[in-house]
């Protein structure tokens, strides 16, 4: 069984692509993937609303989902949750704590149901992944399932390191990952290769038999490439990401052969 785990964003979605962010050649190559009757699951950040909205009219499909970056998966169509680990809610209140009323970065809540939370978001700016987001407040908490709590820090290197060691410095030994903007703090051990693993095992299959195709930009995919018999970053990815993937693209359909 040949199966091909896809980063969202940045991978896939590009904002400024005229196409609707998506290029069309790698939307074909997925397309061929997937007749030839091997499985396309995608492994992103993003948690099931989140990526449905990001798919949305672009005729993407994807046999499964691996969400938030590891700490769920669902079915291909997003009916069904397959498997969900929560983090521990008091991590989403220090966070409030500590950043609610910083400047330059915003507080986010990601569930493993439909709705995603808001609750703070001192940025000034709008982010693509976070637009349809809900505004929450401490109160909304005990009446959602988080998996994620993804802190925003746009334009601010030296801000988004001190998140960094914040997150890092918590008390539960949590899995920080981080791309390029977010970080993203989850529960124990949850990464998107633990997740990959994880859906690998529950669809009955054991590594041995699965040729591993991992695709991702930025340093969250580094624990999918570390697990892949062939790994993929891009032109434009960070330059430790690029030195632990076997091959660097430009784009998918460079590399996605159905044979």
């Amino acid at each position: 069984m040949k199966i091909a785990a896809f980063d969202f964003d940045g991978t896939l979605h590009h904002p400024g692509d005229p196409n609707g962010g998506f290029t069309p050649a790698d939307l074909a190559a997925i397309q061929a993937w997937r007749e030839a009757g091997h499985l396309a699951i995608s492994a992103t950040g993003r948690s099931r609303s989140a990526l449905a909205y990001g798919m949305r009219g672009s005729g993407l499909t994807f046999d499964y989902q691996v969400l938030s970056n590891g700490a769920s998966a669902a079915t291909g169509d997003n009916r069904e949750l397959i498997f969900g680990y929560t983090i521990d809610t008091d991590v989403l209140h220090k966070a409030i704590d500590a950043f609610g009323e910083r400047a330059g970065l915003a507080v986010y809540g990601t569930t493993i149901g439909p709705i995603d939370g808001v609750f703070a978001d001192n940025t000034g700016g709008i982010s693509h992944f976070t637009e349809h987001f809900t505004p929450m407040t401490r109160a909304d908490i005990p009446e959602h399932e988080f998996a994620v709590v993804p802190l925003w820090v746009p334009d601010n290197e030296s801000l988004r390191r001190e998140v960094v060691a914040w997150a890092e410095s918590l008390d539960g030994d949590y899995t920080v990952a981080q791309n390029q903007e977010y970080v993203d703090i989850m529960a124990p051990g949850r990464t998107k290769g633990a997740g990959v693993i994880e859906l690998i095992e529950r669809l009955g299959f054991d590594r041995a038999d699965v040729e591993l195709y991992t695709f991702g930009d930025s340093w969250n995919d580094m624990s999918m490439h570390a697990i892949a018999d062939h790994s993929y970053s891009f032109d434009h990815s960070p330059a430790d990401v690029r030195e632990a993937t076997d091959h660097v693209i430009s784009r998918v359909a460079d590399a996605l052969s159905p044979r």
